[in-house]
C-alpha cells in the first residue's frame, strides 16, 4: 500500500489572492487533489505518489504571489513543516522549521 501524502497549506498572498482560484489551478495544473478546511486560508493537500517532492514544491510556489506571497506547509506523516516566503534574503526557497 502506497504510503499516504497529506499536506496542509496555510497560505498568504496567493495567486491573484484569491484561494479558491489557488485551488482550481493546483488541481487542473498540478493534478493534486485539493480540500477546503473551515480556515479561510488553508488547504488539505493530497501528493500523488508519482509526483516527486521537488514538483510539488514547484507546484506551490506557482500559487503564491511572486513578490509577496508566502506558504507554511504541514507534512501529515512526518510532521514536517516547511516555509517558503518570496520575501527575504531567500524568496521561494523551502525552508524546514524544527
Amino acid at each position: 500500500m502506497a504510503q499516504e501524502r497529506v499536506y496542509v497549506a496555510e497560505f498568504n498572498r496567493t495567486y491573484a489572492d484569491n484561494i479558491r482560484k489557488c485551488a482550481r489551478r493546483l488541481e487542473r495544473w498540478w493534478g493534486l487533489n485539493v480540500d477546503f478546511v473551515p480556515h479561510k486560508t488553508t488547504l488539505r493537500i493530497e501528493r500523488p505518489p508519482d509526483m516527486t517532492w521537488q514538483t510539488f514544491k514547484d507546484a506551490l510556489r506557482s500559487v503564491i504571489n511572486p513578490r509577496l506571497g508566502a506558504v507554511l506547509v504541514f507534512s501529515k506523516r512526518t510532521g514536517n513543516v516547511f516555509l517558503c516566503s518570496n520575501t527575504g534574503n531567500q524568496p521561494g526557497v523551502f525552508q524546514r522549521i524544527d
